[in-house]
């Protein structure tokens, strides 16, 4: 298990590793549980009602984890490793994709091709969390009118698309990374 839990990323902060592990078992839960919310079940009761409160209630909970996450990578590596690409600044996406080619896998770096992925799926996060939070609170609270609200939830829906891709695609490629990785480690224990 030690040599497992040693694969995770961010080695020198292991309470990184338990955010980042939170947040997807939250955001799991969440593409798990979006098909079963509806605004009607917030007035009623039963499993509906249920299942609309603890996605409002995760949701909620998502906007304050992400920004932790948010901050957290901005304050210890800074704007520059996560989003290069805002500077014009492809030369780690580069490099991975010349390692990519060698049939090996790039090690994590600042602009590389793990640390934008990681970068792009924090903001989608954030979007999509910050967008359901506006349009519950406009719906529930009656802060704007009902064309205003199906816009806000549209867009919630548009932003969940890419949270759900990133968060398979993502998951899918640390899986494989730690596999490989698990495969090439001496044993320990």
């Amino acid at each position: 298990m030690k040599k497992i839990w040693g694969l995770l990323p961010h080695s020198s902060f292991p309470g990184f590793r338990l955010l980042h592990i939170f947040i997807a078992l939250l955001i799991l839960s969440q593409i798990i549980n979006s098909n079963m919310t509806s605004t009607d079940a917030l007035e009623q009761t039963g499993i509906d009602n249920i299942v609309t409160w603890f996605h409002i209630i995760s949701g909620l909970s998502l906007i304050i984890l992400g920004t932790v996450l948010f901050s957290w990578m901005l304050l210890k590596r800074g704007v520059r490793y996560y989003y290069c690409w805002l500077f014009m600044d492809f030369t780690g996406i580069k490099k991975d994709l010349l390692t990519l080619r060698e049939k090996s896998l790039p090690d994590a770096h600042s602009g590389g091709i793990a640390a934008t992925v990681q970068g792009l799926g924090v903001l989608a996060l954030l979007g999509v969390t910050l967008s359901g939070a506006s349009w519950f609170l406009s719906d529930y609270f009656y802060l704007f009118s009902g064309v205003n609200t199906e816009i806000m939830i549209g867009l919630h829906k548009f932003l969940t698309s890419f949270i759900e891709i990133y968060f398979f695609a993502h998951g899918a490629m640390g899986l494989l990374h730690m596999i490989m990785s698990y495969f090439s480690l001496p044993d320990t224990e």
